[in-house]
Formats: structure tokens, sequence, C-alpha cells
């Protein structure tokens, strides 16, 4: 079963754009602030991502994929794009760094297609779940890098 999600959100911070700039495209660091990471890895030329397994019993899964990562310093431009065949998810994504009179405001826009492994009726359940720990693991994760660049 097919579950897809696609998000865009942003939070403000202090920092300047070039701060937040930098913090994003250091892969490892920027990484580091996400909750529920197992490990990332980096194995020709692409970033593997595997998180904690997520879930209970039947309803749940574990996410893996691989990406390539592309940079832009001029334009503050952080995209990376999913490496196909590899893991259970397939990903594509960008961050947005837009400078504000009081600080910068970064947006993480990323979709995903994970493939999981759940027979349909259970469905609803394993969308319902992708969603929650989906929102909450993004929120974590855009607060956790607000604090650093606020430091």
């Amino acid at each position: 079963m097919e579950l897809k999600s696609q998000v865009s959100r942003g939070i403000l911070t202090r920092a300047a754009p070039d701060a937040v700039y930098a913090l994003l495209a250091d892969v490892p660091k920027s990484v580091g602030h996400f909750p529920d990471m197992e490990s990332l890895t980096f194995e020709k030329g692409a970033y593997v991502w595997r998180m904690k397994k997520l879930g209970a019993g039947p309803v749940s899964f574990q996410v893996v994929y691989a990406a390539v990562y592309t940079f832009d310093p001029a334009a503050r431009s952080v995209r990376w794009e999913g490496v196909p065949g590899f893991g259970n998810t397939k990903v594509s994504g960008r961050w947005v760094v837009e400078p504000q009179s009081s600080g910068t405001r970064f947006t993480l826009e990323t979709s995903f297609n994970l493939d999981a492994p759940f027979p349909g009726f259970l469905r609803g359940a394993a969308e319902s779940l992708m969603t929650r720990e989906n929102d909450r693991l993004i929120a974590t994760y855009l607060q956790n890098l607000k604090t650093t660049l606020d430091g």
C-alpha cells in the first residue's frame, strides 16, 4: 500500500538568512535536529535516512530512503531528490529561505510516498498514524532548528 504526504511548513527565526542557509546546507548537522532518527549515512553520493520504527503491532513501519542533495549558496537553495529503487520511500523537496525584517523565515517543502507493508483493511489506521507522526516530527524538527539558530 502506498501512503502519500505533502508538507509545506515554515518557522521564523531571529538568525540572518546566511546563517539559516549554512545550517540547512550542512545536511548531517541539519538532520541531527530531526527527531526519531536511527541513522544518517553518506553512500555513493547520497544521504541515506533510516528512521526509528514507528507504530506498534501490525501498524508499524520504518522509513528508509536515499536522497541526493543540490545546493545553490547564491540563492540559499537546498533541494533533494530520492534515489529510485532505494528503500521504501520516494522523496523530493527543498528548503525555502526568506529574509524578513525581524530575521528569516525558513520553510520545509517536501513530498514523499511510503510503500507500506500493510494490508488494505489497515489503510485508514496507517494513514492516520503516518499523518500524526509526520506532523509531530516536522514540527519538532523545525522547532529544534529554530532553537539552535536563535541560540
